[in-house]
């Protein structure tokens, strides 16, 4: 293992309802502070663990260090080439019917896992996201 230092992207999202409805942030963080590895997407973090108490996350979904996007219909912690002919996580077929084979990563977080998306399932107290009104 190296000596260099890992750090993940967050980048949560407010969900359908409550006060972040709509909106986005992406935070870094230490994985000294949380290790995500061996979770799973939708799988649900308590918000104090990554710095905001009394929320709670899931797991939406993140990508490698390469840029292959997790699916949540491939099983475990692997990397795989995958026969995909519907618009979903790593394909967008240009025209009806287009199939494609496409690389993607399990739906397991591992090391190299670099950005990670979460969704916000309870709010805390803390604000999360700041609405800046311009004039």
């Amino acid at each position: 293992m190296s000596s260099e230092k890992k750090v993940y992207k967050l980048n949560i999202s407010g969900g359908n309802d409550g006060p972040g409805k709509g909106l986005s942030k992406i935070i870094e963080i230490d994985e000294k502070r949380f290790r995500f590895e061996g979770m799973a997407i939708g799988d649900v973090i308590k918000g104090g663990l990554v710095g905001f108490p009394n929320y709670e996350f899931e797991i939406r979904g993140g990508s490698d260090a390469s840029g292959f996007p997790m699916r949540k219909d491939v099983h475990g912690p692997v990397k795989k080439k995958i026969f995909v002919s519907k618009r979903g996580s790593g394909y967008k077929p240009v025209r009806k019917g287009q199939k494609k084979r496409k690389t993607v990563r399990g739906n397991e977080i591992t090391h190299d896992m670099t950005l990670i998306n979460l969704k916000v399932i309870k709010y805390g107290e803390t604000e999360l996201f700041k609405v800046t009104q311009e004039e």
